[in-house]
């Protein structure tokens, strides 16, 4: 399990908001997801490659939740 600083989340505060992402391995790849953001999930063929593109998803998601208004989201 991993943790990642999103440095949009903080505002104009210039703070840092981390969110837990957990990367789980199966027989053909590996998965992520964090227990923070509902439905933000990312695969890769390696370790690496699938926390790269939970990072990605993290920010796509926090785009479109501020897009959308949407506040409050469940953090560490």
């Amino acid at each position: 399990m991993g943790e990642w600083g999103d440095g949009m989340s903080g505002g104009d505060s210039g703070s840092i908001t981390k969110y837990r992402i957990v990367i789980e391995i199966s027989d053909t790849n590996f998965s992520a997801y964090s227990p923070d953001l509902p439905g933000c999930v990312a695969t890769g063929k390696t370790r690496e490659e699938a926390e790269e593109q939970m990072y990605e998803a993290i920010a796509f998601h926090l785009e479109g939740l501020e897009e959308d208004g949407i506040t409050g989201v469940s953090e560490d």
